[in-house]
């Protein structure tokens, strides 16, 4: 290859979330000897979460701080900004995430940037709005859609018109075998049950401590970390009036996360819809024990009594699974799933894996080749 490829990654900030994560791993670990990276920053005015990014030499980084703060103006003052850094740079590939971006970027960019431009899905396709779908449905003309989980890319190949369904595929997040593993795994006196995720009603936390209400005894603690998305304030509440402030803790997003991965013994992921979960495959990593409801595993990724346990999302099936999960800690069959859990997530969720899929997609799109 003569030169580098160009590719502008786009994205309003990298602010804290399951998303923005993946983006800036992308980003971070990307060949820099085959691709020239830009990394524009949009609206960066809350600052940036992933520091680390602002110290990569090897990456071009634009940062563009709006200053209006009504929201028409606000987006009026982006769009302005996009379509002029878009028009007077050349790149190969554009790479942007979230459905904002995606929205404004493929919205406002040039001409000269059809077939250029690389939207990432990530979240489930049920999570949509009808709105929301139709305008997908729009700007799939110039770009190309790629989700996260099987299950996300069957549902758009189902909804988008048939002439585009080469412009769709999917590509499993990637996370760091490293930074997540079980080497420094702690031995706690009591039993740790987990949780990470925002506060949020879809991700129903508050099922976890319902149950654990029931089951609480001296060898028992939970912690839930996670920002609030709107029902911390009905979280706490429900922890001072059952008694349980000695045993249940929450904690803002912690951006050392994995060292309370160490801390779980067991993991829950109580939602009530997923996409690609970061937080299973983090905890799997980490060779938590885990239990996620039905719903959440979208493309089957826990096989229940394999590589973790599966409930159907009620109250009294995730008790049934909390309580066994209690019951055979330390024995063969405990040890035996954890093991599946970690050797599952380690062979299909490397990061490795997943940059290597996006240069290679790259490649194919700058040489006019399709996704599929």
């Amino acid at each position: 290859m003569n030169r580098r490829f160009k590719v502008a990654f786009i994205i309003s900030n990298l602010s804290q979330g399951g998303a923005e994560r993946q983006f800036f791993e992308l980003v971070k670990n990307i060949d820099k000897n085959l691709f020239e990276v830009t990394l524009c920053l949009y609206a960066v005015n809350k600052g940036v979460f992933f520091e680390e990014i602002e110290n990569i030499s090897e990456i071009n980084l634009v940062k563009k701080y709006l200053h209006n703060k009504n929201p028409i103006l606000k987006i009026s003052e982006a769009l302005i900004f996009l379509y002029t850094y878009l028009k007077k740079n050349d790149f190969d590939l554009i790479h942007t995430s979230l459905f904002m971006n995606g929205a404004l970027i493929r919205f406002v960019s040039p001409r000269k940037y059809k077939n250029k431009i690389v939207y990432n899905v990530r979240t489930s396709f049920n999570l949509y709005t009808r709105k929301l779908l139709l305008i997908e449905r729009l700007l799939i003309s110039k770009s190309y859609l790629i989700t996260n989980s099987k299950k996300a890319y069957g549902d758009f190949v189902k909804f988008i018109p048939s002439k585009f369904k080469n412009r769709i595929d999917y590509i499993y997040n990637g996370f760091d075998t490293n930074k997540f593993n079980p080497d420094s795994k702690i031995n706690n006196e009591k039993i740790i049950i987990g949780s990470v995720g925002r506060i949020h009603q879809l991700k129903n936390q508050l099922q976890i401590l319902r149950v654990f209400k029931e089951l609480i005894s001296e060898k028992l603690e939970l912690i839930i970390v996670g920002n609030d998305g709107g029902e911390k304030k009905i979280i706490d509440k429900f922890i001072i009036d059952n008694n349980l402030t000695e045993v249940a803790h929450i904690f803002s997003q912690q951006k050392n996360i994995e060292d309370y991965y160490r801390k779980f013994d067991i993991f829950i992921l109580s939602s009530i819809l997923e996409g690609c979960p970061n937080v299973l495959f983090e905890a799997m990593l980490s060779k938590c024990f885990c239990i996620i409801s039905k719903n959440a595993n979208s493309d089957d990724f826990v096989i229940d009594g394999k590589n973790g346990l599966v409930y159907d999302g009620t109250d009294t099936e995730l008790k049934t699974k909390l309580e066994y999960a209690i019951a055979i800690k330390g024995t063969d069959k405990y040890e035996k799933i954890r093991e599946e859990g970690y050797n599952y997530a380690t062979n299909n969720f490397s990061m490795e894996k997943m940059v290597r899929s996006y240069e290679h997609l790259y490649f194919n799109l700058v040489n006019g080749n399709r996704i599929k």
